[in-house]
């Protein structure tokens, strides 16, 4: 059987799950597109990412130096934020990180 669906209904059923999706959210995210240094080690070792988008509880960002550790920081210095990360997720270049404290 061969079921055919217009773009419309296609796109609503999409929004649909997206309206879903946000609501299970803890935080809402606020997308940024900025750049900003994850800060690796205690030696202080750093590399510039994307944060794509962030939010109270953690942050999307984006990354070509692989894989990330486990716990790091991030220094995103145009919204003065300052945050312990746990990496809660990667795939590919991407990763989603959890903040593990409340400072700013």
């Amino acid at each position: 059987m061969y079921v055919r669906a217009s773009f419309t209904s296609l796109y609503e059923a999409s929004e649909q799950a997206d309206i879903m999706r946000a609501n299970r959210r803890a935080f809402p995210r606020e997308n940024t597109g900025e750049l900003a240094e994850l800060i690796l080690d205690l030696t202080g070792r750093k590399i510039v990412c994307l944060v794509h988008n962030i939010s109270d509880g953690g942050a999307m960002v984006e990354s070509s130096s692989m894989p990330l550790p486990k716990r790091l920081i991030l220094n995103y210095a145009s919204k003065e934020i300052r945050k312990v990360c746990r990496l809660a997720w990667s795939d590919g270049n991407m990763a989603g990180l959890e903040f593990v404290t409340n400072q700013s």
